[in-house]
């Protein structure tokens, strides 16, 4: 196969794309789509070494799979092995059980299903994820664990002809579900292997062309060089990826790995030294830049910054080149090394991996990331990302849909809407009086208009009923549901409140009254400000329970508003917790946190707002009284 010095300028193109657009400097949007030309670019390059091997009927699984294991795991695991100190170093210990997942995950190319469990509400900030770049190697080597069997396969069995139709029908049926999972289920739709194969395979279509004789076009292989450029400038992070959109750089790659050729003047860019130089090293680059740019934030040196960035890119490139050099190099060409022996030889490869294995567990599963905190510091971090998700998502299950228990003597209560619903189950299991109640819970995403509405009205939001998760959702309309409502002596809502909710959310109350008299609770929006825990670490225990973040004033407008809403009864959380104008604690007197992500309670923040609503209710007996029950 001949060398194509264009596609090294090409890679740089991609790889610097994606770089600048993780500084977060804003001139490049759309930069990660560079990550998509790289999936187009292994596509090109691995299909056309198997249909070489094939058609001189000399393909060896084992030897495509060594070249593989040459070709990305001695980088990969320098990274790894190099960023692990460095995150149990400088990360929280939340950060260190997040950063332990995805280390185990990458060293086995399953990261982006990692990643995609991450996809919520409490999913941590890419900002502060070192191995969240690997969710892309991941589906790469998922990829590349299919392929070959389907390209020998198909090949041996019906010919090139076979290989095509088989490439073309993977690439219709990958891009199919790209583009229902974008409109369904968006967030994990990133992270989908399935969703992001025809990417892959349009780069193998690619080489099937280039194989059987495309004549070079010079402006073919220019328009899409074009288009490839003009997405890092015209997408954004809102840009629904994977999904047609994806056609502008995966397509424009295409066309200049079919069309440019050495002589042609696209080739002739893309062979421009420098940039040919950054392709090279492309690979190490694109491992390093996470974790560098990571570390910098953690230490204070946003690269945001433009006068952080320049050193912090210099960085990743001087890193990028040394690994290159002294780690790519030489295992590609075997060379014998001490280096390069010791890992070769199977007690030393599996050595390592033992090794990365084993902290990976130490980090995810013990409390060794809390040993270098003293008590009161535990307390602050005690609850994780993960533990702060299980405590929201596990009280709702046992509530969800369940009938009344007619024969019983329980105030039957009805709760309706969203993880804020749920948010409120927790505060009256903190108060011990969930128990007590014949609960039942309704869920309806915030999203999806969680309203009771005339048809006239639903007419009006069919674009959202119709789209994504929502027309799975219970809105008001099963017999069961309704039945329920009618059934309930109280009816509690509560949800992530929009501004453009609240007018849906008076006409809500509106049908809520027609099929029951019962008393209606409407709960409002809560925030208590971005949650610095770097900071509150270096505070004593007093400043940090006295320390005041402000909640967004978009909340509490919308909470103003939903106050004027009658016929029920308002519950303000951030009126109730923060001060008048809306300055919020985020640690109680005793050192625990209040919220993991500024909006969903934690055990400490469920108690607080319990106890906030025995005061605001004592005249009806407090919490208990709010739902028929009087205190023992």
């Amino acid at each position: 196969m001949v060398y194509r010095h264009e596609i090294d300028g090409l890679r740089a193109i991609a790889v610097l794309a994606v770089i600048i657009a993780h500084t977060g400097l804003g001139v490049l949007p759309g930069g990660y789509a560079g990550v998509d030309v790289f999936f187009v670019i292994s596509g090109f390059l691995i299909t056309g070494i198997i249909l070489r091997d094939l058609e001189r009927d000399r393909f060896s699984f084992k030897a495509f799979y060594l070249r593989r294991a040459r070709r990305i795991l001695p980088a990969l695991f320098l990274v790894l092995t190099v960023t692990t100190p460095f995150a149990w170093a400088l990360l929280s210990p939340s950060e260190i059980k997040d950063f332990s997942g995805s280390l185990f995950f990458s060293i086995f190319f399953l990261s982006n299903a990692f990643f995609l469990d991450l996809t919520d509400y409490f999913a941590p900030s890419s900002h502060f994820l070192p191995l969240l770049h690997t969710w892309s190697l991941a589906i790469e080597e998922q990829f590349y664990l299919l392929f070959p069997l389907i390209a020998y396969l198909s090949f041996r069995w019906f010919g090139r002809r076979g290989l095509w139709l088989m490439t073309v029908l993977l690439i219709a049926a990958s891009f199919a579900v790209s583009e229902w999972g974008w409109r369904n289920e968006p967030r994990a739709n990133y992270f989908f292997s399935p969703s992001r194969f025809w990417e892959i395979l349009l780069g193998s279509l690619s080489a099937l062309l280039v194989r059987r004789g495309v004549p070079a076009v010079d402006a073919l292989a220019g328009a899409g060089l074009i288009a490839v450029i003009a997405s890092f400038f015209l997408y954004t992070e809102v840009t629904p990826f994977p999904s047609v959109y994806t056609l502008l750089p995966t397509g424009g790659t295409a066309l200049v790995l079919i069309y440019a050729r050495a002589d042609g003047r696209v080739a002739q860019v893309l062979q421009f030294a420098p940039l040919r130089g950054v392709g090279l090293i492309s690979f190490s680059a694109y491992l390093w830049h996470q974790p560098v740019f990571v570390f910098f934030r953690v230490l204070g040196f946003d690269p945001k910054n433009g006068w952080i960035a320049l050193p912090a890119v210099a960085l990743v490139l001087a890193l990028s080149w040394a690994s290159w050099w002294f780690v790519e190099q030489p295992f590609r060409r075997r060379d014998a090394s001490a280096f390069v022996a010791i890992f070769k030889r199977k007690t030393g490869f599996f050595a390592s991996l033992a090794a990365l294995v084993a902290v990976a567990m130490l980090g995810f599963f013990s409390s060794l990331p809390l040993a270098p905190y003293s008590d009161i510091d535990r307390r602050l971090l005690a609850v994780t990302r993960s533990d702060a998700n299980a405590y929201q998502r596990d009280i709702g299950p046992p509530y969800l849909r369940r009938r009344f228990d007619e024969a019983g003597t329980a105030p039957k209560v009805v709760v309706i809407g969203d993880s804020y619903a749920r948010d409120f189950l927790n505060v009256l299991n903190e108060a011990n009086v969930l128990a007590r109640l014949d609960m039942s819970h309704w869920y309806i995403p915030y999203d999806c208009a969680p309203f009771f509405l005339s048809p006239a009205d639903d007419a009006e939001l069919q674009d959202i009923l119709q789209s994504g998760h929502c027309p799975r959702a219970d809105r008001y309309q099963s017999a069961e549901m309704l039945e329920a409502i009618s059934g309930a002596d109280v009816l509690l809502l509560s949800s992530r409140w929009e501004a453009w909710h609240v007018p849906y959310v008076g006409k809500t109350v509106e049908s809520l009254r027609q099929k029951t008299q019962a008393p209606i609770y409407l709960v409002g929006q809560k925030n208590f400000g971005e949650v610095p825990m770097r900071d509150f670490l270096r505070l004593s225990v007093p400043e940090r329970s006295a320390f005041r973040a402000q909640s967004d004033n978009h909340y509490l407008t919308i909470n103003s508003a939903l106050g004027e809403i009658g016929e029920v009864q308002f519950i303000d959380p951030i009126g109730l917790l923060c001060d008048a104008g809306g300055m919020c604690p985020q640690i109680d007197q005793d050192g625990y946190l209040l919220s993991q992500d500024s909006e969903h309670l934690t055990p400490a923040g469920a108690v607080l707002l319990g106890r906030a609503l025995d005061r605001a209710f004592a005249s009806v007996g407090g919490l208990s009284g709010m739902f028929g029950l009087n205190r023992d």
